[in-house]
């Protein structure tokens, strides 16, 4: 009786320790096996214009990892300047601009994100490339990322920022959650309040983020406005809080 009591309750314990379902498990993400992939370092990004942001969409069965360039297209350049961008031959690493973006002449309304109407899920062991072109130097980079899966959980369209890409936040030494960014650069915005795109209900976005790499450890989490994914732990060089550009906190 004994051991059988045992046997049930080892069973329920590795019923409760499987990870509960998501919309994201059926996704797969199609990229080159054998890609000799890096570790970003700190400040390597300057300069790299690429947005992390993969995928907008419904049709989720399989998706290709490819990058928008920008979320906003660039204005024309005065006549006579050379503009350099992404050769012909990267157009299986990049889609072109975020198309869907769209134009205010008055300030927009954006709808405040959380558990309430998206769903993030991360796969942290998932390596995936992050493709990334720097135009000053004609250099293509391969970073080693992770994805990460959000849904419009709610039953209406949710009006959004642009969002090139996800930040992280570590439980840092006074046991708050810290913004932390893998450069020291200050972001401008651009065109904040006027440009605006409309997330449907059941779409779904795929972002890529990069790992950290170095000695310490750490728990991290990805966040997205007043919403956060489940923690998950990564190594990481604790100097890098130290050359952060600004601190903020999130909850």
């Amino acid at each position: 009786m004994i051991k059988k009591l045992l046997y049930f309750l080892l069973i329920l314990g590795l019923f409760s320790c499987q990870k509960e379902a998501s919309f994201a498990d059926s996704i797969i993400l199609r990229h080159e096996k054998k890609e000799k992939l890096t570790f970003q370092k700190f400040n390597e990004g300057i300069g790299e214009e690429e947005t992390g942001l993969i995928y907008i969409g419904k049709d989720t069965s399989t998706v290709e990892v490819k990058y928008y360039n920008t979320m906003i297209p660039a204005p024309p350049p005065p006549p006579g300047t050379e503009v350099k961008s992404n050769p012909k031959s990267y157009t299986k690493y990049f889609r072109g601009y975020f198309d869907r973006m769209k134009f205010s002449k008055t300030s927009i309304s954006f709808d405040s994100l959380s558990e309430n109407n998206v769903k993030i899920v991360i796969k942290p062991n998932d390596t995936i490339p992050k493709y990334t072109y720097n135009s000053e130097t004609g250099t293509l980079k391969k970073y080693k990322a992770f994805p990460v899966f959000i849904k419009n959980i709610s039953n209406r369209r949710l009006i959004l920022p642009g969002l090139k890409n996800l930040p992280f936040a570590i439980f840092n030494d006074q046991q708050k959650w810290q913004m932390i960014w893998n450069d020291n650069a200050f972001i401008c915005g651009n065109g904040w309040g006027v440009n605006y795109w409309e997330f449907e209900p059941n779409e779904i976005m795929i972002f890529s983020v990069n790992y950290l790499t170095g000695k310490d450890r750490g728990k991290f989490k990805i966040t997205l406005f007043h919403n956060s994914s489940e923690s998950f732990m990564m190594n990481y060089d604790k100097n890098i809080l130290k050359k952060q550009r600004r601190y903020d906190e999130v909850k």
